[in-house]
């Protein structure tokens, strides 16, 4: 586990399906995420095919969040579109429980500095929905910088949306 004072980090496991389904049919964790490619709904069956598929692709690595206090899982961060050729990927976050900046801001450092440190990365970077703005302030404070804007780039809510594109390189990362 990588661990901090407030969150760790654990590999995804077969496991976390209950937390996950919870999770990929929340609305407010639908609305804050921005996924052109979630289905609708999902079913435990499709959870659990989906965490397969997670656990068998070398590009992506699933980092759940344990808030340590409570011992529970809180949310998740993805490392995806791994490429050792770019030393690139992205990163994203799934927040599932209340939404508690401290805990978030501590769970994306750790995956941060996994990132740049066990992985050797040079750059990370992600998306998030314009309308959250709380999430692109909190990435900001943790050292990523604004790239642009990809202009109505997923569906949600009956409309066509955009997100803000930033990125960290492993210079500009801060201790954890």
């Amino acid at each position: 586990m990588l661990s901090g004072k407030l969150v760790g980090l654990v590999p995804l496991q077969t496991t976390d399906e209950l937390s996950l389904f919870k999770w990929l049919n929340d609305p407010r964790v639908r609305k804050a995420a921005g996924r052109p490619n979630w289905k609708p709904a999902y079913s435990l069956e499709q959870v659990q095919d989906l965490i397969g598929e997670r656990l068998a692709k070398p590009t992506r690595f699933d980092l759940v969040v344990m808030e340590l206090s409570a011992e529970r899982p809180v949310g998740m961060i993805e490392l995806t579109h791994i490429d050792p050729m770019s030393d690139a990927a992205q990163v994203s976050l799934m927040w599932g429980e209340r939404t508690e900046e401290d805990l978030m801001r501590e769970a994306m450092l750790l995956a941060v500095r996994y990132a740049f440190d066990s992985q050797g990365l040079h750059r990370i970077w992600t998306r998030v929905p314009v309308i959250e703005k709380g999430l692109t302030a909190m990435l900001l404070k943790i050292g990523f910088k604004e790239e642009g804007v990809l202009r109505e780039d997923h569906f949600a809510e009956g409309g066509w949306k955009s997100s803000v594109l930033l990125s960290l390189l492993s210079a500009e990362a801060g201790p954890c």
